[in-house]
């Protein structure tokens, strides 16, 4: 018999019946007779997320657009006003701009000014960015362990709060440290919001739910983002802050009312929606049982820290995060969103400065933010409904298996307008005025903002679906890395204009994401061998023993992962006994390519 190990991920294993052999990541999602499996399994408990009613997750995602958005327009909008900080932190009061209706030769005076160097002010829009990155090695262990909600709720109060420290700020060092404090705050979007839909959303819906978070940065940005130039000229710059805060607290509360904790346990058959529970004749999913595990309470829908600690997986997620940024699929998702998120970033730092030095208006320059709202509901088209579609789709004409691999056909139209997103912004920034008029710039915007939110939202989705049993972890990997590269490719782009022109600069992002995207086929065609080196393979096992586990409170069948990447998993670990003692299971060499998951505590 194989060893029998702690499983750090999903915590108590239910042993149950494996109909078939899966590849981790791979999931029937269709019956023989087309109907659709909810995958994951749902319990029968009425407080597991899965089982809230559509109508109350729908709640919980609305809720989780507005936050996101916030957080996503804040950093549009900061972006778009660095030509105010750069004459505040030269000694000019930024209020002239309304005043001055022409501003073609508003770099000539920021250029003589004896303040700080435009990189240094450039901080107040990169910085965050690394800062997110890095926060998400903090925060998504944090929510494994102590759950969703708290750090969510954290996260948020960090974010307004930060924005009350920017508005106060005395100088450009306390406005950059508010500023990254506001970066801890939203180091929850790209990590922590994707893990909490696939906590209580099934995969054939989760590619709308994720979308319309990302796409939801319209409805946000419409306002403060065609206001922001107004209240500069007409108030102060520090009133943006204010206001985007104030937004921030009413959005927290609406968190604190709708968002219930999401985590919970799973086995991994219950996250291949396996048939785990007794099912009658036509049902697709167990029938709720009150009597044994009681309702949903107040305790349930508000409490925190209601779903108990896991110190022990929290750690084991910061080592899998790590292991994780080996796979080939997830360093290609890597590198894909990188050089996304730096082009995205360059374009967000100078568009401002481009539009002006075309014959904008200062209090025009929030129309900047328009492309950004006609590419919200495109994002969600193409990046939700559709992609639901297209790899459900797939899933039928494969006799109802699902891979994961659907989603990357979906990336096809995103990366291809990445590609042509920085060459066409690159080209109509260097030439507006002279040859091309200045709409053409937020042409290149529109492009590059539904490329950038499209493939966030596919990658997501897509890493989810493949790894379920650490998905948090790889979330992380993703979002930390390609912050920080992002960061890395746009917080001197200033510099790169300077040297080699706006096309120059920007067709360099336009070679990056071109070479990365070339190896979309290799992944798709291969993905699911990579699945099954790096992640193993769910197979039957002898049933052992069922009254030993029913007495320990397990359940009927060992569950065992196996794999040529076992030794990704081969090491010692704890087995808590009924007696309180801790004992230590080392693996077995004669059964290296084998996992055993039994019963854990």
């Amino acid at each position: 018999m194989g060893q029998r190990l702690r499983n750090t991920i999903y915590g108590r294993e239910a042993l149950t019946e494996s109909v078939e052999d899966l590849i981790v990541g791979t999931t029937q999602l269709y019956e023989a007779d087309g109907q659709i499996r909810y995958i994951p399994m749902p319990t029968p408990d009425p407080k597991d997320p899965l089982n809230l009613p559509q109508w109350r997750k729908w709640i919980a995602v609305v809720t989780l657009c507005f936050y996101g958005a916030l957080a996503t327009s804040s950093e549009a909008i900061i972006g778009a006003l660095l030509p105010v900080f750069m004459l505040e932190y030269g000694g000019v009061d930024p209020k002239i701009l309304g005043t001055s209706e022409d501003l073609t030769n508003l770099d000539t005076l920021i250029g003589g000014l004896d303040g700080p160097p435009k990189w240094q002010i450039a901080l107040l829009s990169t910085a965050p960015m690394i800062v997110n990155g890095v926060a998400s090695w903090v925060l998504i262990p944090l929510s494994i362990a102590v759950g969703r909600r708290p750090v969510i709720l954290l996260c948020g109060a960090l974010a307004w709060a930060g924005g009350i420290w920017a508005a106060t700020s005395g100088g450009l060092k306390s406005h950059i440290a508010a500023r990254c404090f506001q970066g801890i705050g939203a180091g929850t979007i790209d990590a922590l919001i994707p893990l909490i839909i696939q906590d209580f959303m099934f995969i054939h819906e989760r590619n709308k739910a994720v979308a319309a978070v990302n796409a939801s940065t319209g409805l946000i940005i419409v306002g403060l983002g065609v206001g922001s130039p107004l209240i500069v000229t007409r108030m102060s710059w520090r009133w943006v802050y204010g206001i985007t805060s104030i937004i921030g607290f009413v959005t927290w509360i609406s968190i604190i009312l709708c968002l219930p904790e999401t985590r919970r346990v799973r086995t991994p058959d219950e996250l291949a929606g396996k048939v785990v529970y007794p099912l009658r004749p036509g049902e697709t999913r167990p029938r709720l049982d009150y009597s044994r595990h009681g309702y949903r309470t107040p305790w349930v829908e508000f409490g925190l820290f209601n779903a108990g600690t896991e110190w022990r997986r929290a750690a084991t997620a910061v080592w899998l995060s790590l292991k994780t940024a080996v796979f080939p699929n997830v360093l290609w998702c890597v590198a894909l969103n990188a050089a996304l998120t730096g082009a995205f970033g360059a374009v967000q730092q100078v568009s401002s400065s481009v539009l002006i030095s075309s014959g904008w208006r200062f209090e025009q320059l929030g129309l900047f933010v328009l492309p950004i709202v006609v590419a919200s509901p495109l994002v969600w088209l193409f990046g939700g409904f559709l992609a639901d579609r297209v790899s459900n789709a797939m899933a039928r004409r494969s006799g109802g298996r699902r891979e994961p691999e659907a989603h990357l056909v979906n990336l096809i139209l995103p990366v291809l307008a990445g590609f042509a997103g920085p060459m066409v912004f690159g080209s109509s920034a260097q030439n507006v005025g002279a040859s091309l008029p200045s709409w053409v710039v937020l042409i290149g915007v529109f492009i590059m903002s539904f490329a950038s939110s499209t493939i966030t939202t596919l990658i997501s989705v897509y890493l989810v679906e493949s790894y379920p049993n650490f998905a948090g972890p790889v979330l992380v990997t993703v979002s930390t890395f390609r912050l920080i590269f992002g960061f890395l490719l746009n917080f001197n782009v200033t510099t790169w204009i300077d040297n080699m022109g706006f096309f120059g600069a920007f067709s360099v992002y336009s070679g990056a994401i071109l070479g990365v995207a070339l190896l979309l086929p290799v992944i798709f065609f291969y993905g699911k061998r990579i699945r099954h080196w790096s992640a193993g393979r769910l197979e039957r096992t002898e049933n052992k023993t069922k009254k030993m586990f029913d007495e320990e409170g397990g359940s009927m069948e060992d569950i065992q992962l196996s794999g040529n990447s076992v030794s990704l998993y081969s090491v010692p670990f704890p087995r808590a006994t009924n007696s309180g003692r801790i004992d230590l299971v080392k693996p077995k060499e004669r059964r290296e390519n084998m996992i055993k998951v039994g019963k854990a505590i």
